[in-house]
């Protein structure tokens, strides 16, 4: 039996529509906030002309793109939530 870790982590898309911040997206990462396992497998990369580094183009990064053409202020934050512990 795999042991479950003590907290879940996210990166969260959130948009103000005038309200206050809302969620609109979530993906699952890991305790550095790297994204697991959300890439679009396109074959879509982005090299950083500073660096020269290429990466392919991931989920969140597309869909950040996306919500930003509705107009309103967006963001990504990172989210650490405490996970319910199961006893059996």
């Amino acid at each position: 039996m795999k042991k479950q870790n003590k907290y879940s982590y996210y990166n969260v898309i959130q948009q103000h529509f005038g309200q206050g911040w809302e969620d609109v997206s979530e993906y699952e990462a890991n305790s550095k906030g790297e994204n697991i396992g959300n890439s679009l497998h396109s074959g879509k990369f982005i090299t950083n002309p500073k660096t020269g580094n290429t990466r392919e183009l991931s989920l969140l990064a597309h869909d950040v793109k996306e919500y930003r053409l509705t107009g309103y202020p967006t963001r990504i934050i990172f989210r650490k939530e405490l996970n319910q512990l199961t006893t059996h």
